[in-house]
């Protein structure tokens, strides 16, 4: 039986559509990488993105008032959510393996908790602790067959976690300024500083506008702007509005186990007996997180 702290089933339904819109974003990176240069690849896809959320508010005729505190604002979660997160992805698919690449990035839920609890003030259980433990334990089970650490990943590596540490941040930002009354404008409008950051990193490291607009391509950046950005960033703004970061965060667990799924559907991909028991260890920390009755007091 839930809790009274428990998350209703429409948030749980909402965050599990969140983490299957992630998960459909390695899959797209992958078939766009090899015609467009990774950094100019993110800009793009967060821009077209941004430009269709705001596109959405003006056409709802409602009236962005933004002042410069929260212009600031905005401007911090472009570049930490947007900038570095689609940056260390972009950057880290191309040169990490996925098994390294998954279990970076989904440390992002263990970085946004101890964020969490020094900016938001936000009471960490002993259940959350436990949950995220065991989700966490999950992923890397999960990635096992595929990990290696040699030196010539280093840079990769860095450049996944930095992304992760980006996301987390984002997320906390995002919860200090939700504003219930409008979502398309601020997370627009992000997305687009964010695209901004991303085009002038791009120009920064020499990656030159060498794009080979292919059907594959164009493809790949309407499926990771539109579903898995514009669509994603929306819901999560509307779930950030109603619950507790740190609830809600342990559902991006659920992004490499989709990811498998996906792979399995539509890849051919067989699960082998690590990846099915890290599935089931994954989903057993969500459990924990969602079902199990709070009874432990507060460590933060």
């Amino acid at each position: 039986m839930l809790s009274s702290q428990s998350l209703s089933l429409r948030t749980i339904f909402g965050m599990v559509l969140v983490a299957i819109l992630w998960a459909i974003c390695f899959p797209f990176i992958t078939v766009g990488l090899p015609d467009a240069p990774p950094l100019l690849f993110a800009s793009i896809r967060a821009s077209l993105a941004g430009a269709c959320l705001i596109a959405i508010g003006m056409r709802m005729e409602r009236g962005f008032h933004c002042s410069f505190r929260r212009l600031m604002m905005l401007t911090l979660i472009g570049f930490s959510y947007t900038g570095m997160g689609l940056g260390g992805m972009f950057l880290g698919a191309g040169n990490v393996e996925p098994g390294i690449a998954t279990v970076l990035a989904n440390a992002q839920p263990l970085f946004a908790a101890i964020l969490s609890i020094f900016v938001l003030r936000e009471i960490i259980t002993l259940r959350l602790y436990v949950g995220l433990f065991i989700g966490f334990l999950g992923i890397v089970v999960i990635a096992l067959p595929d990990l290696d650490f040699g030196t010539d990943r280093f840079v990769g590596t860095l450049y996944v976690l930095g992304g992760a540490v980006g996301t987390a941040i984002g997320n906390v930002l995002l919860k200090l300024q939700i504003d219930e009354e409008d979502t398309y404008w601020p997370m627009g409008i992000q997305l687009v500083l964010g695209a901004v950051f991303l085009f002038f990193a791009s120009l920064l490291v020499g990656e030159g506008f060498d794009i080979n607009w292919t059907w594959s391509l164009a493809g790949a950046v309407f499926m990771l702007a539109i579903p898995a950005t514009a669509l994603m960033v929306v819901l999560w703004y509307a779930l950030l509005a109603r619950a507790p970061l740190n609830k809600l965060n342990p559902f991006t667990f659920l992004t490499p186990v989709f990811g498998l799924l996906i792979g399995a559907l539509f890849f051919d991909e067989v699960f082998s007996l690590i990846e099915l028991a890290g599935i089931a260890v994954t989903v057993a920390g969500l459990m924990v997180i969602v079902l199990v009755p709070d009874r432990a007091k507060s460590i933060a």
